[in-house]
């Protein structure tokens, strides 16, 4: 098995925080995530919004959504929740990969998941 183990070399991007959340009185919460490139050279990164995760795509907007990283270097990318309408929760998974040009047998991601909720004005 440490032999397996010695012969393979695995590297996964890193995201983070692993969980966020955060209240706003407004339509839209923002998140700062940082993505991180573990690899000995600069690789291109991309994230998104987790299909059946609570959430409608089109409401999340990230900035920027692809980006290319230096090796063993971090950015930090920005996650946008639009339209919370008042008393709104919603919770959500972000998820960060290498971008991959030819077929993989191992499909590495990591996630963050996200929680907003928009305060109810007083009446």
């Amino acid at each position: 098995m440490a032999s397996l183990l010695g012969s393979t070399c695995v590297w996964a991007v890193g995201l983070g925080p692993l969980q966020k959340s955060g209240v706003t009185a407004g339509p839209d919460k923002g998140f700062y995530l940082t993505i991180t490139n573990p690899y000995p050279a600069a690789r291109k990164f991309r994230a998104y919004v987790e299909p059946d995760t609570g959430i409608e795509a089109s409401r999340v907007s990230i900035l920027p959504a692809e980006t290319a990283i230096a090796a063993g270097s971090s950015r930090r990318i920005l996650v946008i929740i639009h339209s919370l309408t008042q008393g709104e929760e919603v919770q959500f998974r972000v998820c960060a990969e290498k971008v991959e040009t030819g077929k993989v047998s191992i499909h590495a991601r990591v996630c963050s998941r996200l929680g907003a909720r928009r305060l109810r004005t007083a009446r």
